[in-house]
């Protein structure tokens, strides 16, 4: 046993994981923890079948990555990007380059910082300030999202067509609800259906992860089956719920459900855009996942090269701006990696 562990605490957190603890309905919808009501019975889940692929389908995601830290401030950057397929067909003059935002962000300048952000975005001031350096940098990574969500929808989409991206039509950030309301609105009168795509999820039953309950139970319903459970969302949450939440299974053979949400035109029932959203999750690699979100994810998140590139671009600059170069390494220098690398 690792020194100093305690098999008391250990056991204190098993318990937690394995109790069931119900919270009270909206009291942490602020936070995005929607406790889902009702029973789940075999009847419950619900089918759809594959749509043809004679439909265009847009992806958008983003990624982030914190070049350089000195404790005060960080230096970050955020790429947001989208794809554009023509059935299983990439159309890369559409999908245009990634949006690619490095930038500054310190204790004190944060407010204003992300004020620069947010009305570039939102349209408006911000009514709060992030509480910290990494909770800025995500919060100016979704709003970027959102806003190339708004820009794809002003660009002539065709009627029938799914805008995929990565997360919920849930208001997470204070004062972006006119934003989702006004994307939700232009989707749905060009025909679009819009869907959010969640790989992790804050959803709860009885006040255990829904998630994997779902899906245990969906596979000892139906094995090998696609399927989707439609949720009952409490009213406490309607003010950040701009959708129907769903948790879909969308091929066969995937090992994994994700939550779905869809803000659905008229006349287009969800059976129709789960059908759509599974023709095109069936790569090989990313089975049940649909491969635009997949593809333009791969293409906006850092890898270590892009990373390390940026920083040595800003180091070189800031040498040629005169920064000492020892000024350079004693700011930014991270002693956790000398220990680590010393273990």
């Amino acid at each position: 046993m690792l020194r100093g562990l305690s098999s008391h605490e250990i056991e204190n957190v098993i318990s937690q994981i394995i109790a069931v603890e119900e919270p009270e309905e909206g009291e942490l919808a602020e936070r995005g923890v929607i406790n889902v009501r009702g029973d789940i019975s075999p009847e419950s889940f619900q089918f759809f079948e594959l749509v043809d692929k004679d439909f265009h389908m847009m992806a958008v995601d983003g990624g982030s990555a914190t070049l350089l830290n000195a404790g005060s401030f960080v230096v970050a950057s955020v790429r947001v990007g989208q794809a554009i397929f023509k059935g299983a067909e990439f159309q890369r003059e559409s999908s245009r380059n990634p949006e690619l935002h490095v930038f500054h962000i310190s204790l004190g300048s944060l407010r204003k910082a992300y004020s620069i952000f947010y009305e570039k975005t939102v349209r408006g001031s911000p009514p709060d300030s992030p509480m910290g350096l990494e909770e800025a940098v995500g919060r100016i990574r979704t709003l970027l999202e959102w806003s190339r969500v708004e820009a794809m929808l002003a660009d002539g989409l065709a009627p029938g067509s799914v805008l995929v991206f990565d997360g919920a039509l849930w208001a997470g950030i204070t004062g972006i609800e006119d934003m989702l309301r006004r994307i939700v609105k232009d989707a749905a009168k060009k025909g679009i259906i819009l869907c959010g795509i969640s790989k992790r999820s804050m959803l709860t039953h009885s006040g255990a992860p829904l998630i994997p309950k779902v899906q245990m139970l969906g596979e000892d319903f139906h094995p090998k089956r696609a399927w989707f459970l439609p949720l009952q969302i409490g009213t406490a949450y309607s003010e950040k719920q701009f959708g129907k939440v769903f948790v879909a299974k969308l091929h066969p053979y995937s090992g994994h459900v994700f939550r779905t949400d869809l803000a659905l035109p008229d006349g287009v029932e969800e059976t129709e855009a789960l059908g759509k959203l599974a023709a095109l999750s069936n790569d090989p690699t990313y089975v049940g996942y649909p491969y635009p979100l997949a593809r333009v994810h791969n293409d906006v998140a850092f890898s270590h090269s892009e990373a390390e590139e940026l920083r040595h671009l800003l180091r070189m600059r800031a040498l040629e701006e005169g920064m000492d170069q020892k000024s350079w390494h004693l700011t930014f220098q991270e002693f956790h990696d000398v220990l680590d690398i010393n273990r």
